[in-house]
């Protein structure tokens, strides 16, 4: 018996140490027969009760069912009964009785492993239906909050150009020249050409950084900011500091989509700067590129928020309540031109945000 013992240890330790995760499944059932044999073993040798080890029949045949398919603790009975049976030989008593006892014995253990592998499949099938009722449940609230935060996407992109419409009209006199009839109709026909784009954008979910999607046209550097200066006076009224440009520069950009850009980044400038200080924008020439600057007198953006505020639907730790589409769409617009966007934060004191164009 201390032979046995000291065997079913070494088998114990050897079979707790092996790294069970890397083979299938069906190959633990390699222990079954040595469990089977030790059973067997102490069978014959702990005494004359052929009841004494019934038990660790029960123990085999429980781990059995919780480990393996429907099928095995009925594939595994032979081998049960030849370790239950085969002892009989060698212990005193009947052996007719020792056989009916063994009749009995194995069918309550194969049931018994066989309801606990009912149970466990069982068991398995409800825990893959919750599972796939609580992913398709989380996808419908991933759904659902992609489609608040596309409608506050697009409802954010339509006030701007139906804000500087209202603003024109508003301020047109009843007897308004002809000339200043002109501007505002030009005006108002170039913000709602832009609403248009945005409502085809809604359509077919075109991607604002998409370059294919671009209408580039060559633009009078100095007339583009004259007319980014009109949008903007609506929004930022005389607040509104534009730095000459280059005289007779040229640049190379889709016009409603620039405009978009830069009127988002006029509009953060009026929410976030303080007071009535202006806000600057200017164009600086470069080699191969064109830098677009404005800059605010505000209290700057948070230190480490630099980056994260371009990311759809992030607002940094403001705390206005905006959409946090307006900078995403901005680093859209630079990057379908083939630039960038970015800013030089000065916390505490205001903040400059770029987008540069390719000449």
């Amino acid at each position: 018996m201390m032979v046995v013992c000291a065997v079913a240890v070494v088998l114990g330790i050897r079979i707790w140490l092996v790294r069970w995760e890397k083979w299938p499944r069906p190959m633990s059932l390699c222990i079954v027969p040595p469990a089977f044999a030790l059973i067997a073993l102490s069978n014959i040798f702990g005494g004359p009760d052929m009841h004494t080890y019934g038990v660790f029949f029960v123990t085999a045949f429980a781990w059995i069912g919780m480990v393996h398919p429907s099928g095995t603790s009925v594939a595994m009975a032979p081998l049960a009964t030849a370790a239950y049976v085969v002892p009989l030989f060698f212990l005193p008593g009947s052996l007719p009785a020792g056989l009916a006892s063994a009749a009995i014995s194995i069918p309550i253990c194969v049931a018994v492993g066989e309801g606990i592998s009912w149970g466990v499949e069982k068991l398995d099938r409800i825990e893959s239906a919750w599972q796939r009722e609580r992913d398709r449940a989380d996808r419908l609230l991933e759904l659902d909050e992609m489609k608040d935060a596309y409608l506050s996407a697009v409802s954010h992109e339509l006030r701007t150009p139906i804000t500087i419409c209202r603003g024109h009209l508003e301020v047109l006199e009843d007897r308004a020249g002809e000339q200043e009839m002109r501007a505002v109709r030009e005006t108002i026909i170039d913000e709602l050409d832009l609403m248009g784009r945005l409502v085809e954008d809604l359509a077919t979910l075109a991607p604002i950084d998409d370059h294919a999607l671009l209408r580039l046209e060559s633009l009078q550097l100095d007339g583009f900011l004259s007319s980014i200066a009109a949008k903007a006076e609506t929004i930022l009224g005389n607040r509104l500091r534009i730095e000459p440009g280059i005289p007779g520069a040229l640049l190379r950009a889709d016009p409603q989509r620039l405009t978009q850009a830069l009127l988002n980044l006029l509009r953060n400038a009026a929410e976030h700067a303080v007071g009535n200080k202006p806000v600057h924008l200017r164009v600086r020439a470069g080699s191969a590129s064109w830098l677009f600057e404005i800059s605010d007198e505000g209290g700057g953006i948070a230190a480490g928020d630099e980056q994260i505020i371009f990311e759809p639907f992030i607002t940094g730790s403001s705390s206005t309540g905006g959409t946090g589409v307006g900078l995403a769409i901005v680093r859209g617009v630079a990057r379908a031109h083939g630039g960038e966007t970015g800013v030089n934060n000065r916390p505490g004191r205001g903040a400059t945000f770029w987008i540069r164009i390719p000449r």
